[in-house]
């Protein structure tokens, strides 16, 4: 359990966005999203928030002493892709040993810890993206309504279609630093930095650049992440 490994620190970067036209709920999901993370995870963690251009700033000053807040100014330039790079990049600069990159339409529960637990403990997590169960995602194989055994089912090869969905959906990724420092893009990016996959299609671009490399994919069981999946991103290429 989590108080096994009480030297492990967990990362969690979420982006977020709010303004009228685009994410009204956005400070709202928020604030759920961190309320049901300080209840639910164990393990010492810190919070990483991108905030993608709001309309109004956070107030840092409020923030508790472990979150980190970090504004976009522009987010036409690099889209969603770039507020998960800068999120993964700063919480491993500030030596989180696994990284959880997530939007903020989601919250937690205790399997959260199911979820760091099978990543410490597995042999190949240098090599490994994760994703959990969830009720909001199109990937038919990690759909679910509550947590299941607590192992790992491997996706990797399991290319896009319609009836499948990717190998793992890019709502919530887990990684491990070793990880992160063997299939970068570039020297401090995860994601391409291309602008083709700034605001889509960052699950097929990582996934077939890091594949031939020797990246693994896998989806935690034990983990069930309640997901709103609210498709306002959807404006922002508009915008």
């Amino acid at each position: 359990m989590a108080q096994d490994r009480p030297t492990v620190k967990v990362g969690f970067s979420v982006t977020n966005h709010y303004s009228d036209e685009i994410r009204p709920r956005g400070r709202e999901l928020l604030s759920a999203y961190l309320e049901s993370l300080e209840k639910s995870c164990s393990y010492p963690f810190e919070v990483f928030i991108v905030d993608n251009q709001s309309k109004d700033r956070l107030d840092e000053s409020k923030l508790p002493d472990h979150y980190h807040y970090y504004y976009v100014e522009d987010q036409s330039k690099g889209g969603l892709t770039h507020a998960w790079n800068t999120g993964i990049r700063e919480a491993f600069e500030h030596g989180c040993d696994v990284v959880f990159n997530t939007n903020e339409d989601l919250t937690f529960n205790d399997s959260i810890n199911n979820f760091v637990e099978v990543i410490m403990n597995h042999e190949d997590s240098d090599v490994a993206l994760y994703g959990p169960m969830s009720d909001g995602v199109s990937t038919h194989h990690q759909q679910a309504t509550e947590p299941g055994e607590n192992k790992l089912i491997e996706t990797t090869h399991d290319a896009w279609d319609s009836r499948q969905g990717y190998a793992l959906n890019g709502f919530f990724y887990g990684l491990t630093k070793e990880m992160y420092e063997k299939f970068c893009y570039d020297e401090s990016n995860l994601f391409s930095t291309e602008k083709w996959c700034s605001w889509n299609g960052q699950e097929i671009e990582i996934h077939d650049r890091c594949w031939p490399l020797g990246m693994r994919s896998f989806i935690a069981e034990g983990c069930f992440v309640p997901h709103i999946k609210l498709k306002d991103w959807q404006h922002f290429r508009s915008c």
